[in-house]
């Protein structure tokens, strides 16, 4: 989650922030693109380098969008020199080590025994520690991280850099009309994950001893609301439809801005899982013990 072909650090570092501060970021790009090599470079690829065939006649034209998510488009193998399309593409992947998938499936086991001691909390069940809340509230990274571990494929450069020196067009082809629903109830299924899957961890915060809405579940609120918000605002930014793949410049840097605050956040509340007495700083009763409320 969060891994990007830019080449400069500060533009990488952006990524990873926005995509801590922006959920449907990270995951419709982990759920909706596919393991295709030339799909996966085509998510990070402007819309300059796209044309397509207009609806009232068959002239070429420019994309004025990116041929993903919603508007998604297939390439034209019949129309596009293909083996120098994919030729060029290969420059830019590269299959990720033993190790690297190693250690992703090493974070999905950290995640998955945080949630199954965040449910087992919930019962009573020594209730005078402080659940795993980092673990569940990062449970919806699983699926890109699934996907680094059994696709393998990564974008490792900027496709951008490469087709700019080749000047390359890519001809797409619009889907069939099912192909089109289709994708528009996918990229909706996202969102909505999106927006409302991280608040199931709030429900549960809610339910662990001291049962009631109190100084932890009012903590997670702040994350689950910054994700769900901001989540909102990149899927109706999508469906606008975006030039690039950051898209709305103001966006983009709001949503790395709140990756950075949400970054701060998890790191503040891991300090106050570990050291529970802390939550007393909050001055509110219940905040200050987990046992005999």
């Amino acid at each position: 989650m969060g891994a990007s072909p830019k080449e400069k650090f500060a533009e990488k570092l952006a990524w990873v922030l926005r995509c801590l501060g922006c959920p449907f970021t990270g995951l419709l790009y982990s759920c909706n693109v596919g393991k295709d090599e030339v799909k996966l470079c085509i998510y990070w690829l402007s819309s300059k380098y796209f044309s397509s065939t207009g609806q009232r006649n068959q002239q070429l034209q420019q994309l004025k969008h990116r041929p993903v998510g919603v508007y998604a488009m297939s390439v034209d193998k019949e129309r596009n020199e293909f083996s120098n399309i994919v030729k060029y593409i290969n420059r830019c992947t590269a299959r990720a080590s033993v190790l690297d998938r190693m250690s992703s499936l090493v974070s999905t086991y950290y995640i998955l025994v945080g949630i199954i001691a965040a449910i087992s909390r919930t019962t009573g069940i020594n209730n005078c520690e402080d659940w795993p809340f980092i673990p569940l509230l990062l449970s919806w990274t699983i699926p890109a991280i699934l996907k680094r571990v059994i696709s393998g494929t990564l974008v490792v450069k900027d496709p951008n850099c490469e087709f700019e020196l080749q000047d390359i067009q890519i001809i797409m082809k619009p889907g069939s009309e099912s192909y089109r629903k289709h994708k528009l109830f996918s990229v909706t299924l996202v969102a909505f994950v999106s927006i409302v899957y991280p608040w199931l961890t709030v429900f549960l915060a809610i339910y662990t001893p001291p049962i009631g809405y109190y100084c932890r579940s009012q903590y997670l609120t702040i994350i689950c609301s910054i994700w769900s918000i901001n989540s909102a605002l990149a899927y109706i930014n999508h469906l606008i439809k975006e030039h690039d793949v950051e898209g709305n410049e103001f966006l983009h840097a709001w949503f790395s801005i709140w990756g950075f605050i949400v970054a701060i956040l998890l790191l503040f509340l891991a300090l106050l899982t570990n050291n529970i007495e802390w939550w007393s700083i909050l001055h509110e009763e219940h905040c200050r013990t987990t046992c005999e409320i």
